[in-house]
């Protein structure tokens, strides 16, 4: 690929990851930013953005005339969006089409997730993911994919069901010593700007890890940071976990457990862990890991519970 990247447009920008992803975006020499914006979607955020240079453009994911309008010009896509399968299956492959069209030359979808080509992560788990990557690819648009595990800031909170540090409670299956990946979110939106400029990244699936831990070695570390002391509750065995899982997402029926709990359960039970990590292509970044993620999290102000660093949604 001889063609430099200028040019990114980012799908899902308003969101919390995707608002890391902005960030780190903006902060690349010679990248000019561009935003798909919902109509209507009016924020502080939004005005920041382009107070920072960043081209705001209007357009919805279910609408292929903005979609193709926002691509004008554009290098690349790299899309970061949540939701239901309206909008992770059937918008991706509508933005993978239009950018298709347009000729982009680097696509990277919405992953930032476990490894959803094990097969032990679960029909109904990953389905999203692999049917969105399975299009890109056959799509022949150039392309890279990103996995990073779980995100700390979900991983580590009441959210994802394991730990409830203001409770002073950690739930967990099997011994506590199951490993598990996390990645800070804006280290892995770090990584994410690297690989859409970088041209050995092409065609790639590339695995970034912020931290390796269990259970037991994040409740030990919160110990000590701390000074207080985390009550275990064990919930059954992995075996046991694993058919909890079966019967959170059976293929076909609704999502009602969240993506965040799924992520770090799924590894908690041997599921889509992260094996080839490609930390080392890139030297200069260096991740945060959990000790240093706790002692901030312990420092910082304690603000209310819909407002914790910790409880937000992605």
């Amino acid at each position: 690929m001889d063609t430099d990247i200028t040019h990114v447009l980012l799908v899902g920008g308003t969101g919390r990851f995707g608002g890391k992803l902005a960030s780190a975006l903006l902060a690349r020499p010679g990248v000019h930013l561009h935003v798909l914006v919902r109509p209507g979607t009016r924020s502080a955020g939004l005005a920041a953005l382009a107070a920072h240079g960043v081209t705001l453009v209007r357009g919805s994911l279910d609408d292929l005339r903005s979609l193709d309008s926002a691509l004008e010009g554009v290098d690349a896509v790299v899309s970061a969006v949540r939701g239901p399968a309206e909008v992770r299956v059937e918008g991706q492959l509508r933005l993978l089409d239009s950018a298709r069209r347009h000729g982009v030359i680097r696509f990277i979808p919405s992953d930032f997730s476990l490894d959803y080509a094990d097969p032990e992560a679960g029909a109904g788990f990953m389905a999203a993911h692999r049917h969105v990557a399975d299009a890109v690819v056959r799509s022949g648009v150039p392309h890279s994919f990103v996995l990073c595990g779980a995100f700390m800031e979900t991983a580590l909170s009441p959210q994802a069901q394991v730990f409830d540090f203001e409770r002073g409670v950690v739930t967990y299956w099997g011994t506590g010593d199951e490993p598990f990946d996390v990645t800070a979110m804006a280290d892995a939106a770090r990584w994410v700007a690297e690989v859409v400029v970088d041209p050995h990244a092409a065609g790639r699936r590339l695995e970034f890890v912020g931290d390796v831990v269990t259970v037991n070695e994040v409740a030990a570390v919160y110990e000590a940071l701390s000074g207080l002391p985390l009550r275990r509750v064990c919930r059954g065995t992995v075996e046991d976990l694993r058919r909890q899982l079966s019967r959170a997402r059976p293929a076909g029926t609704p999502v009602h457990t969240s993506s965040a709990q799924l992520s770090l359960l799924a590894q908690l039970a041997g599921k889509g862990r992260l094996h080839d990590p490609s930390n080392a292509d890139y030297p200069r970044l260096r991740p945060r890991s959990v000790r240093a993620f706790l002692q901030s999290y312990l420092m910082s102000p304690a603000p209310a519970q819909s407002e914790a660093p910790l409880m937000t949604q992605p």
